[in-house]
């Protein structure tokens, strides 16, 4: 009911601009999602989730249709600094729900170690590593005084760290890294997306050193038991390459049980976004998907790169979600796949708003790209003059 609440208050407001200025590439891969109900190991699940995923896409576009980006980015971090702020009262005042104990149903191995108010430590690695982000570099968006700003930052990481998830904390580096380049280094916005998937591709190529690795980010040679569920997750995805078992049914009805089968009752899914798309719609969905999240970034960062002041803020906020989505979902699986979590419903609540208000503030846009081609030539025919005169 909440999404259809949001179309209805658009429609007020924009009327049928509401679907029409949507990005036609965010919607293909729900669309994929839906069509997989038709070969899917549990069409019901699938169905659902996939259903789930349309209709927050068009809830955001709906949101996005009635408020400004600026309005738009606050929220998000407000709701950051709600969640942050809860998961240490939770942890502090109430550790027997806001602490993994040892009786936990699925995560009794995680015993000790903070899950705020989300029910898995993950979850809380990858909000705290966002949060951390975001209260870092985007302080205006947070409000109040410089000592609630300061609470904030402390919370998101006390929470980063009691939550031991160091899939989050490589993630919040990297991001950090594509901020300081997006910033101070003068180049285009592809050049910046060939960083990022060439950081990823880097990361598979050094899959062979992943002792070395995992000792540097305290873990073991096994990534906490993942590489052995990789091998049986790309056995099973070589069964149906190109379209999947079924968006969402295939963890949950396929692959879930068969792991808790062969590797045992902690192993419940992929623990990776890339494997987990191919699982439920095969290479079709992953390919769908990655040149969505690949030209919103590249849009967004051109965009980050011509502007200025609050937008430029806004625009590098929301453009950081889907990188932190590539590299998370290295070793997770919701940030890529769905939007169960926060981090997986930030990564595509950044794929239907970037383009959405990139086209309704195109102005700035094209102003300061004409600026800047006007500066160019003028610099131009001001050399040519010179060498005349020369």
């Amino acid at each position: 009911m909440v999404p259809l609440l949001c179309l209805a208050i658009a429609f007020l407001y924009r009327g049928t601009d509401v679907f029409g200025s949507l990005y036609s590439a965010i919607l293909v891969y729900p669309m994929v999602c839906l069509a997989s109900t038709i070969w899917s190991v549990n069409p019901y699940d699938t169905f659902k989730y996939s259903s789930l995923l349309l209709l927050y896409i068009l809830a955001i576009a709906s949101i996005c249709q009635v408020l400004e980006i600026d309005v738009f980015c606050r929220i998000i971090v407000k709701v950051l600094v709600f969640l942050m702020l809860a998961s240490v009262a939770m942890a502090v005042v109430f550790p027997r729900y806001g602490i993994h104990q040892l009786d936990d149903a699925a995560a009794g191995a995680h015993a000790g170690e903070w899950r705020g108010v989300f029910g898995h430590k993950n979850a809380l690695g990858s909000a705290a590593a966002v949060s951390v982000f975001s209260f870092l570099f985007f302080g205006r968006f947070v409000g109040g005084s410089l000592g609630l700003r300061l609470m904030c930052i402390v919370a998101a990481i006390t929470c980063l760290i009691f939550a031991h998830s160091a899939g989050s904390l490589v993630a919040l580096c990297v991001v950090l890294v594509y901020y300081y380049l997006t910033r101070a280094v003068p180049v285009s916005g592809n050049i910046l997306l060939l960083i990022v998937f060439g950081a990823a591709v880097s990361f598979i190529a050094f899959f062979p050193f992943i002792e070395d690795i995992a000792v540097v980010v305290g873990r073991d040679a096994t990534l906490t038991g993942r590489t052995d569920i990789w091998p049986i997750v790309l056995d099973a995805i070589w069964q149906k390459p190109l379209l999947g078992f079924g968006y969402a049914a295939a963890t949950m009805d396929f692959i879930q049980p068969l792991l808790v089968r062969e590797v045992g009752p902690d192993a419940v899914s992929a623990h990776n976004g890339y494997l987990d798309v191919l699982l439920g719609t095969g290479a079709v969905g992953l390919a769908v998907l990655l040149f969505c999240i690949s030209s919103v970034i590249r849009r967004g960062i051109d965009r980050v790169k011509m502007s200025s002041g609050p937008e430029r803020d806004c625009f590098m906020l929301l453009v950081s979600f889907p990188i932190f989505s590539v590299f998370h979902s290295f070793v997770e699986v919701a940030s890529m796949a769905g939007v169960q979590d926060v981090l997986g419903a930030l990564n595509f609540l950044s794929l239907t708003a970037i383009p959405l208000y990139l086209q309704r503030h195109p102005g700035n846009y094209r102003s300061v790209t004409s600026a800047a081609n006007r500066g160019s030539a003028a610099r131009f025919f001001t050399i040519g003059r010179r060498g005349a005169a020369g």
